[in-house]
């Protein structure tokens, strides 16, 4: 045998050691992340809500609060506030600006998972929160302030409390309590290693408000038109690609409503 197709069978042996070598590793990757996320969550059990729900009528009064920190938030409720009354006109007797809040050191600990940023080539660890933590917390403010309606804006990364499963979530919406939370994670370019970009934030945070708001109005369903704004966006491309708007279809949904509580 030449000395050529020895060093040729010598390579192919080290590609296919290198190659179970990577499995291995790839598994060893996924067993951590599963040790991560046993460890790394608490019992969520006190984050449970209660099944009995206030009936409401519209128009209605709307609170926005602030989870987190942000610089800007009276410019931010400005914009949210411009755009929620421009898509659901005379829905609302009052939209009001209720501020920022941040958790005490002890409940922002309950219930967090660690997770791997789900983005390629990431191996930022993150701690996220399990919705029904903000439900709770908004609700509780939502009943303190004689409110209506509740949506939380926060910067921190979610887990939905019904499905372990489904995390670093955008957007939950709670129709029996009327209450809602966003989460900007990953509606800043920043997220994606990009450079920032406010105005485009803006702009998704004002969908992705739209559409949870639009569900504690309109229910649970998503539109099946991929440019209406209750159409259902599972990744930053999807909620890029649609507009601020509803479709026909869900205008004329939005007028039932109306109607039903003839105003």
């Amino acid at each position: 045998m030449s000395r050529y197709r020895k060093y040729q069978r010598k390579i192919r042996r080290y590609q296919k050691k290198l190659s179970r070598q990577k499995s291995k590793l790839k598994k060893k990757l996924s067993d951590f992340k599963h040790f991560i996320y046993k460890i790394g969550i608490s019992s969520t059990e006190e984050f449970r809500l209660d099944k009995n729900s206030t009936p409401i009528s519209f128009p209605s009064h709307l609170g926005v609060i602030f989870i987190g920190e942000f610089d800007n938030d009276t410019i931010l409720f400005q914009s949210i506030l411009e755009n929620l009354e421009k898509i659901f006109p005379s829905f609302f007797f009052h939209i009001h600006h209720l501020g920022s809040y941040d958790f005490s050191t002890e409940v922002f600990s309950k219930g967090i998972m660690k997770e791997l940023k789900d983005i390629e080539e990431s191996s930022e660890l993150l701690s996220l929160h399990p919705t029904n933590k903000f439900h709770q917390l908004i609700i509780s403010k939502k009943e303190q302030y004689n409110l209506d309606q509740i949506i939380a804006i926060t910067d921190l990364p979610l887990y939905s409390s019904s499905d372990n499963n489904i995390i670093f979530l955008i957007g939950e919406a709670h129709v029996p309590h009327q209450s809602c939370i966003v989460s900007t994670l990953k509606l800043r370019e920043t997220f994606y290693a990009r450079a920032s970009n406010e105005k485009l934030f803006e702009e998704r945070l004002n969908k992705e408000i739209i559409h949870e708001i639009g569900h504690l109005i309109l229910g649970t369903e998503h539109c099946d038109t991929q440019l209406c704004v209750m159409s259902y966006s599972d990744t930053i491309e999807k909620i890029d690609n649609k507009s601020t708007l509803l479709c026909n279809k869900c205008r004329i949904r939005l007028r039932i409503v109306k109607q039903k509580y003839n105003f």
